[in-house]
């Protein structure tokens, strides 16, 4: 409807329980979806309440969001490439990390924890300054620049798959203790607990994505069947 120019920049968006009638379904969807929006720029959320579009290359910004909503496979491949690089760093930085790298972890794990605590938070540039911090500790200037080299796509793959928990304080809590375990086993110098850590956490994300994607593929063949 934004992209038709229903809705305008500026224009106030309908309260949520308006845009469930609208479109006949339940307030979660809506308010994942508006989270959605938000997080790709389209829609600010306002102090009053409600949201407005806001005045952006709609063009542009709809071949963001495609990515983010749609190409799910391309996210789980960037996982794939994060569970095999991560798993190592976090390794080597149980193996080289310095008082003043878990110093840093600690303050990353504060920023998520004050993240998880607001409810419309995403949450995704703490979550990456959390794993720069695992990278940081490795003191390999190597991988820091591979994990730099597919930062972008990495930004958008993180804050696809933590927009999935936006409501869900369990879920956001889930992830914060995987990221405390990481820093306790870096902080032992176990290498082996560290990588283990890691992967635990990785790999979770992916079967969220994965049953993600398997939920909107039944849905877009139960539609296509409804409409034959």
């Amino acid at each position: 409807m934004i992209k038709e120019g229903k809705f305008r920049p500026g224009d106030k968006l309908p309260a949520e329980y308006r845009l469930s009638e609208m479109f006949g379904v339940s307030r979660t969807p809506v308010r994942e979806a508006l989270s959605i929006l938000e997080a790709s720029g389209m829609i600010k959320s306002t102090q009053g309440g409600g949201s407005v579009v806001q005045p952006v290359s709609i063009t542009n910004l709809m071949e963001e969001t495609t990515l983010e909503m749609v190409d799910i496979d391309e996210v789980l491949q960037l996982l794939e490439v994060r569970m095999i690089l991560e798993s190592q760093i976090a390794a080597l930085a149980a193996k080289r990390r310095s008082e003043e790298d878990l110093e840093q972890m600690e303050k990353a794990l504060d920023e998520i924890r004050r993240a998880i605590e607001t409810q419309e938070a995403i949450g995704h540039e703490q979550d990456i300054l959390f794993h720069q911090t695992i990278v940081d500790a490795s003191h390999n200037p190597v991988l820091k620049q591979t994990i730099v080299g597919i930062s972008n796509l990495y930004y958008k793959a993180v804050k696809f798959s933590l927009t999935k928990n936006v409501g869900f304080y369990k879920k956001r809590k889930q992830v914060l203790e995987e990221h405390i375990a990481i820093k306790d086993a870096v902080a032992r110098r176990d290498s082996e607990a560290a990588s283990e850590a890691m992967l635990i956490h990785l790999g979770n994300a992916r079967k969220k994505l994965e049953k993600y994607r398997d939920q909107q593929s039944k849905n877009t063949r139960t539609e296509a069947h409804s409409r034959d």
